[in-house]
Formats: C-alpha cells, sequence, structure tokens
C-alpha cells in the first residue's frame, strides 16, 4: 500500500438537517481525493527544489491585503447576481450545476457532522476510524471546515476527538487546523468579487460568541476592502447596510461566508430581498458562498499535510463582470 494510502482523511462539518450541505459534503469528498496525489507529490518536488533555501522559501506569505474589484458603475436600483457559469458551479446559494467527480482511485476521505446526525460526532470517528484499519490505514487526520475558531473547533470536536481516542488506542487521530486559518482563503473569497461591480463589501459570517472569534472575520473583510457582519451576533447585516447607506454607498456586494447552500443561506437571501424592498436606493448583489470545488478541496488537502499554502499553479481568469436589473420579488435572488 503506497503512502498516501497509509492516511485516511475525515471532514468534519457541523451538520444540518437540510441535506444539500450533506451532498456538498460528498462532492467536496471527491474533490479532496482527487486532489491529495497531486498535492503530496507537488509538496515532494519543492521540498526537494527548497534544499539549501531558508526555511519556508516556497510557501506564499498570509495574504494581507486585496486590490479591490468593487466598481462604480451601475444604477442605484440594481439588485443581481452573476449568471457565470464557473460562479454557479461553486455556487452554495443557487442551484449547483457541478457533477460529482468520477471515481477515481485515492485515499479514503469520509465526512462526519458534529451535529445533526444520528451517532454523536465520536462515534462516527470510531466507526469510520476502524473501516479504514480494515483498508490498512495506519492514521486518521480529522479536517474540521469551519470558517472560524469558535467554540466548536477549540472545544466540543477535541473532546469529541479525545472520546473516540480512547476506543482506538493504537491508532493515531490528528486534528488539522480548522478551514478558515488557511491563509489562502482570502484569497478565494477575492476571486468571487471579480464578479461585482458594487463599491463595497459586507462579508456576512455565522460569527461566534467565544471571544475574540470573529476578530479574524473582521480582518479577513478588512482585507477584502470591505466590513464584516454576522448571523448570529452583532453587527448585524442590517446594521451595516443602514451604515454604509449613511456613508452614500448605493451598491454593495454581500458575501456569505458560509460553506453550502442551506436554511441559514436561504434565510440570508430573504432577508437581502427583504432589505432591498425596505432601502431601495441601495443596490444588492448577493454573492455566493464557498461551495465545493477543487480550489476548496486543495486548501483542506494542504491543512491535512501539515502545510501552508502552496503555489500550485496561476489564479484563475477572473470572472466576468455580470449583472442583471430586475425588480426586487420573493424568488428574484434564486435562479
Amino acid at each position: 500500500m503506497s503512502a498516501s494510502a497509509s492516511t485516511a482523511y475525515l471532514l468534519i462539518s457541523h451538520g444540518s438537517r437540510d441535506p444539500r450541505p450533506g451532498q456538498a459534503m460528498e462532492r467536496l469528498a471527491n474533490f479532496v481525493r482527487s486532489q491529495e496525489a497531486g498535492l503530496r507529490g507537488t509538496r515532494a518536488r519543492l521540498k526537494e527544489h527548497s534544499d539549501g533555501k531558508r526555511p519556508g522559501s516556497t510557501r506564499l506569505a498570509p495574504v494581507q491585503s486585496f486590490a479591490s474589484p468593487l466598481r462604480h458603475g451601475l444604477p442605484p436600483d440594481w439588485l443581481g447576481i452573476s449568471q457565470d457559469d464557473s460562479c454557479l458551479e461553486q455556487s452554495g446559494i443557487y442551484r449547483a450545476r457541478v457533477l460529482p467527480p468520477e471515481p477515481i482511485n485515492g485515499p479514503l476521505v469520509g465526512t462526519a457532522c458534529l451535529e445533526a446526525e444520528g451517532l454523536p460526532l465520536h462515534r462516527q470517528i470510531v466507526d469510520f476510524s476502524r473501516r479504514a484499519q480494515a483498508a490498512g490505514v495506519d492514521r486518521i487526520r480529522l479536517v474540521p471546515l469551519f470558517l472560524l475558531a469558535g467554540v466548536h473547533v477549540m472545544s466540543d470536536i477535541p473532546a469529541e476527538v479525545e472520546q473516540a481516542q480512547q476506543a482506538l488506542p493504537g491508532l493515531p487521530l490528528d486534528i488539522c487546523p480548522h478551514l478558515g486559518s488557511h491563509p489562502d482563503i482570502g484569497d478565494l473569497l477575492h476571486r468571487r468579487l471579480c464578479a461585482t461591480t458594487a463599491e463595497t463589501l459586507i462579508l456576512l459570517a455565522h460569527g461566534s460568541r467565544r471571544s475574540g472569534s470573529n476578530d479574524s472575520i473582521a480582518k479577513l473583510a478588512q482585507a477584502l476592502g470591505g466590513t464584516a457582519a454576522f448571523w448570529t451576533v452583532p453587527p448585524s447585516l442590517e446594521s451595516q447596510v443602514i451604515h454604509h447607506m449613511q456613508m452614500g454607498v448605493q451598491r454593495v456586494a454581500v458575501l456569505p461566508y458560509f460553506l453550502f447552500t442551506g436554511s441559514t443561506t436561504d434565510a440570508i437571501t430573504r432577508l437581502t430581498e427583504e432589505l432591498a424592498e425596505r432601502f431601495p436606493q441601495m443596490g444588492f448583489h448577493l454573492l455566493p458562498p464557498l461551495g465545493p470545488s477543487p480550489e476548496l478541496a486543495r486548501l483542506i488537502v494542504d491543512l491535512a499535510l501539515g502545510g501552508g499554502p502552496l503555489k500550485t499553479q496561476p489564479a484563475p481568469a477572473a470572472m466576468p463582470r455580470v449583472a442583471f436589473r430586475h425588480g426586487v420579488r420573493s424568488s428574484s435572488m434564486v435562479s
């Protein structure tokens, strides 16, 4: 069995009673499986080429700021969604058009949920690990697919893993850094902004009540040239919209900082439509959340392999700026 096959990966998400996030997780697991071998080989080659250089010379520096692609030029009654196919393929709000990759030979990749699952997380970890052991795996790497270091990442998941480890004394269970900690996550978000001509951005995250956990979201929003809002804690999307309106902004892009479509993103769509009706002088462009994609899978594998960001290929070309004017109605944000 190859070295890559001796390690299995378990992707841990929050979980939802809505079936759509689970389906998206399965697509993402397929992408992770296809990306792992390529990134492992790339990392080995970079290590060889970096011999004799200073440590870390092959890694990209963490993103500090981005040149904002937000532009002027659309009328104030604008409410738009991007219709670019590449955007729709990664969409969490619109109906996904991407099909799961064809089955491939690769490492064992599983999915588990912290909540909204019949079994507690530690039981899911144990069941997956025992199946992996039967296939010859001798190490499990668990990747929390969470975008901020809240209570789930800092307390709940480690406690569940500790319980699972007690039932698996001979099998190492490695908790990898959470997804939102990858330095290239901002670059992934920045590419989405190329689809909008809004004046400013509101990065809308779930939010955490854990002290200091939301600071990283605020810094990320600032690096993207915008401001942060949160779904469960202040400042809210509504308050940030009012703030920008008072500052004279006429067009705002709302970027949900969520993994997949689900009940929360549906609620964000409805709220954005309500705000567009309440403030007709403002134009709103609701962008899709991350969604399953090879680019997101590459970040996950990179975290699972224990390294920093890799410059594996040039960044894709910017998405064309496409928007449509139309009236606001209950279904106007959903294609």
